[in-house]
């Protein structure tokens, strides 16, 4: 089923509709809570929660498709993850994750968005799209990206990649409302 006639049959009750998000979502979500921090148990636990999530936006008629669905299983998966690891205490904020121990190869639904990002990361200036793709798409450190770009080191150059990461962050977060990435 294509993303639209499985929210249909969602829709209409199909239990079958919720076991194949679930199937189609388990893998890449597990692989992401396994690479931070986390367990199988964890893993069938928060796309059980995610698909839970799914089908009371698809039932209240809040279900925006603006992406793939696939896609939006895993990013409330993993915002689901996050706020669990926070409330866990094993992390010391969702910027440290992103921005620091995640690359976007890394991440499964990094492909399907890649467009998106760097769509939004047009609208940035020509050094920081340089220095996000440089991090984020062309995985370099940050030795090599100071030196690319001419920084005097590493700690310059991870300081303005933070800077230039959250002024992405703030355009996604004009762009898109709080409740289509939750």
């Amino acid at each position: 089923m294509n993303d639209e006639q499985l929210v249909a049959a969602i829709k209409n009750g199909s239990k079958q509709a919720l076991a194949q998000l679930y199937k189609d979502s388990y893998m890449s979500i597990r692989g992401y809570i396994l690479k931070n921090s986390g367990n199988s148990y964890d893993a069938e636990d928060i796309v059980q929660d995610a698909v839970i999530v799914i089908w009371e936006k698809i039932h209240h008629n809040q279900l925006e498709l603006k992406a793939k669905l696939s896609t939006l299983v895993f990013a409330i998966s993993r915002n689901l993850w996050l706020k669990r690891l926070n409330k866990l205490g094993k992390q010391t904020g969702m910027d440290g994750i992103i921005s620091e121990n995640l690359t976007v190869k890394d991440d499964a639904f990094a492909t399907e968005n890649r467009q998106i990002v760097m769509q939004m990361m047009e609208n940035l200036g020509a050094n920081c799209k340089d220095i996000l793709t440089f991090f984020y798409f062309d995985a370099l450190d940050m030795n090599t990206i100071a030196q690319k770009l001419n920084y005097n080191n590493a700690d310059t150059a991870k300081a303005k990649k933070y800077q230039c990461f959250k002024q992405l962050q703030q355009l996604v977060l004009n762009t898109y409302h709080k409740k289509d990435l939750i």
